[in-house]
Parts: structure tokens; C-alpha cells; sequence
């Protein structure tokens, strides 16, 4: 029976590593529970995998925790040995850690050590070097820009944005803002009590036939006498008076 040397490094931070042994005849989840104590890693009931890897670390042959998380040929850490995957004296293994964190180690052996070398009394798997700590994580806040607050209050979101690029614009051709007010993002009293479904100063479909009523006959600038027999309009007899 072999001891294996394996270096498993934080794939975000090469400073951040560990160096653990392990008997060959000892499965993948002992080796999961190595890792994710020496890394403080404590939630154990998370989805995870080891890959068998190439030089490359592209990953290959999967070795997932859960059997519910097996859809194909996956095999199942408590039942896969470490010596059945090892392939060549440097065998690289990629381990996942959390679907959700995406947290990934790089894995790699780096001496085969006989069991007689060590005390009968040692327990395995054991760490051996251990080098600075993953931070902690904390979910990002996401920030917004002043204008873009104002539009999520108003409930914006079944606008387009060349609905609201006209919005602004016409708002600003009536003066009802102005461009340092669009600069800065203060665009509150633009959009404070609009319906958002249809936006002040854009014509819907619903408002086309109401177009029609907005010029008065009074308006006309043309008389029907001042047509020629062809339908054209009748320069003549502007220039004759």
C-alpha cells in the first residue's frame, strides 16, 4: 500500500494551499473531508465533484459526493478508491466544491511514499503544510445610479428604452427638466406618478385616432377656390393680388 503527497491549491489564489497525505486505498469522500477541513470549508452537505485532469487541468472522469447527482457515468466518491484513478506519477484531479460558490482546488501528486516509512500510528488522511486561508465571502450589492433607482420606484420595467429615451427627450423640450438634471441622474420628477404602461408624452396605438381632432378646419391655410381644375394648388392667383 502507497501513501499519497498530494499540493491542492485555491485555483483564485495559488498562496492559498495545502499539502495533504493519503493512503491509497482510501476513497475519494476521506479525501473530500480532508479537503474541506483544511480548508474550514463547513457546510458538508453541498454538491461536490472531483475530475480526473490532464496537464492541462481540463477535467474529465467525474467523481461527484451525492448519488442523487449521478445523471450518467459519474462514479460516487465513497465507492471510488484514489489508486483506481491514478494514472501517471503527476496525476492532476480538479475538485468542486458548492455548485453554487463554484469554489475550485487544483489538485496535484506529488510523491508516492511506501506506508513503512511512516508511523503505524498516524492517522490518514493527514495535513501536512498548510498556507494562508480562503476569505470569507460575501454576496455583492449591486449599486444603482440615481435615474436608474427612480425608474425601478416608477415601476419602469415594461418600458423599452427607446420609450424612455423619448420620455426624457420630450420632457426636455418642454422644459419640464433639464440637461443637468439628466447629467446627475435627478430624474424623480420626471417619472413620479406616471403610469409606467404608457408613459407621458408617447402616443400609443389607442391614441392614433385622436390625432386626427388636433387641427381645426379654421386651421386650413387653404381655400378650395384656390385649387386649379387639376387638384394643384393655384400660385397664380396669389401672385395676381
Amino acid at each position: 500500500m502507497a501513501i499519497y503527497k498530494f499540493k491542492i491549491v485555491w485555483d483564485e489564489n495559488e498562496e492559498v494551499e495545502r499539502v495533504i497525505l493519503i493512503k491509497s486505498n482510501q476513497t475519494f469522500e476521506d479525501f473530500f473531508h480532508a479537503i474541506t477541513d483544511a480548508f474550514e470549508l463547513t457546510n458538508k452537505d453541498v454538491s461536490a465533484s472531483f475530475f480526473s485532469s490532464d496537464d492541462y487541468w481540463d477535467k474529465h472522469i467525474e467523481i461527484t459526493l451525492k448519488k442523487e447527482d449521478i445523471q450518467g457515468d459519474e462514479k460516487l466518491m465513497r465507492q471510488t478508491k484514489i489508486a483506481s484513478l491514478i494514472e501517471q506519477p503527476r496525476q492532476r484531479f480538479v475538485f468542486v466544491y458548492d455548485a453554487q460558490l463554484q469554489l475550485t482546488f487544483l489538485i496535484e501528486l506529488i510523491k508516492i511514499e511506501k506506508e513503512d516509512v511512516l508511523s503505524s500510528s498516524e492517522n490518514f488522511p493527514k495535513v501536512v503544510s498548510s498556507k494562508n486561508k480562503i476569505p470569507n465571502r460575501r454576496k455583492k450589492i449591486q449599486t444603482t445610479r440615481a435615474s436608474d433607482a427612480s425608474l425601478a420606484a416608477t415601476n419602469t420595467n415594461s418600458l423599452s428604452d427607446d420609450d424612455i429615451d423619448q420620455m426624457i427627450y420630450q420632457n426636455l423640450l418642454n422644459n419640464n427638466i433639464s440637461e443637468d438634471d439628466i447629467l446627475s441622474g435627478k430624474l424623480d420628477k420626471l417619472f413620479a406618478g406616471t403610469d409606467s404602461s404608457k408613459p407621458a408624452d408617447i402616443l400609443d396605438d389607442s391614441d392614433e385616432e385622436d390625432v386626427e381632432d388636433i387641427f381645426d378646419e379654421e386651421d386650413d391655410i387653404y381655400d378650395d377656390d384656390e385649387f386649379n381644375q387639376d387638384g394643384y394648388y393655384d400660385m397664380n392667383d396669389e401672385y395676381e393680388n
